[in-house]
């Protein structure tokens, strides 16, 4: 069997008529494995803040937009190439090259999802943050409106609605902790 790169439409497309839309690596793995080929579109799901939602929701995204990477048998090559969203020219990966970089970035992705999969699951609101500690934020409205602060991690407390971001300013000459509700502020470019 030969590994082989492949592109993809990145539109959303139905894999069968009557289908659910999907993301156009997405529908191109689902339909190459139908077949019982082994494809791999790396998925990279990241916590973001969507809308006015206090917290960070999981959403999931393609590690290399438009590409997938199978071992497609000779037997099934045709088959294979026939899938609705793949480009039918595509470029065969030598045996070395797909143990010196294809295998230890796809088991690199399997490993970041086992994380993210474990955070998902046990609901690790501070894990999902958006916001990597030290990172420099702007507050967009309150007391503290345009000033940079330092974000340090995400609280909830029992008698706050929901949970707040707690981060570092300096004021008066000294650094002084606020909390600052996760609307309010947004990351520094």
């Amino acid at each position: 069997m030969t590994w082989y790169l492949g592109t993809t439409t990145t539109r959303l497309i139905a894999p069968e008529p009557g289908s659910e839309k999907e993301r156009g690596e997405f529908a191109v793995e689902r339909q190459l494995r139908a077949l019982g080929i082994d494809a791999h579109a790396p998925r990279k799901i990241e916590f973001k803040r969507v809308g006015k939602k206090r917290h960070a929701e999981p959403i999931t995204s393609a590690y290399l937009p438009g590409y997938i990477f199978a071992e497609i048998p000779a037997a099934l090559f045709t088959q294979a190439i026939g899938c609705r969203g793949l480009n039918p020219s595509l470029m065969a990966v030598s045996p070395q090259e797909v143990r010196k970089h294809v295998q230890p970035f796809l088991s690199m992705v399997d490993q970041e999802a086992a994380e993210t999969e474990r955070i998902i699951a046990s609901r690790d609101r501070a894990a999902m943050c958006q916001f990597q500690p030290g990172q420099a934020l702007e507050i967009l409205s309150g007391p503290f409106m345009d000033r940079v602060v330092s974000f340090t991690r995400m609280v909830e407390a029992a008698h706050d609605m929901h949970p707040m971001i707690e981060a570092s300013v300096q004021m008066f000459g000294q650094v002084s902790k606020v909390r600052v509700d996760p609307l309010d502020v947004k990351g520094v470019a």
